[in-house]
């Protein structure tokens, strides 16, 4: 007995629903990607960050230990107050600066943060209009190699109807001319 293969059309189907599925887990695993290096990036930025305020903190807690130290000796010393004076008003100044720079960072921290989740939310709006417009090919596939194997059928399934039909028709026409 011979090996019987399904029909073309049945083969059809089942790779446009496989290439189409395929590609939808691809586009899904690259889009989580994405998304780990995204949140990769924010981890390290939030980290800079905090290590920059953990030392505009220690900065700022060593200039007011000065400035304490400074008051007590300027009660003790008109001169030794104006010299504090002058370090107080350094270690402010630096103070300043410290905390001037962090805010710059934290203001490019805040732009980059935006424009990194701007740029993945496009890139995924372009991947999802890709798996949607991959989705509707190979619907669109699925919907052909349906019909044709459903148009097999149904020629097959005629076909069995009438050959019963067909076969009577024969025998009426071969008698006819054994009668004639």
């Amino acid at each position: 007995m011979s090996e019987r293969r399904p029909p073309a059309s049945a083969e059809a189907l089942t790779g446009a629903f496989g290439e189409s599925y395929r590609q939808v887990m691809q586009s899904a695993v690259e889009a989580q990607q994405r998304n780990v290096r995204l949140a990769q990036g924010w981890v390290e930025a939030l980290t800079d960050v905090m290590r920059s305020q953990a030392e505009t903190n220690r900065a700022l807690t060593q200039a007011m230990e000065a400035y304490t130290k400074t008051v007590e000796e300027a009660v003790k010393s008109q001169e030794r107050t104006s010299r504090a004076l002058s370090e107080s008003l350094d270690a402010y100044r630096e103070v300043l600066e410290k905390v001037t720079g962090m805010q710059e960072r934290s203001e490019r921290l805040v732009q980059s943060f935006f424009g990194d989740v701007t740029g993945e939310l496009r890139s995924q709006i372009e991947g999802s209009r890709q798996i949607a417009s991959s989705l509707m090919e190979g619907s669109e596939r699925q919907i052909e190699a349906f019909q044709k194997m459903l148009a097999e059928a149904t020629n097959s399934y005629m076909e069995l109807m009438s050959a019963p039909f067909s076969l009577y028709q024969k025998n009426l026409e071969a008698m006819r001319r054994r009668n004639e």
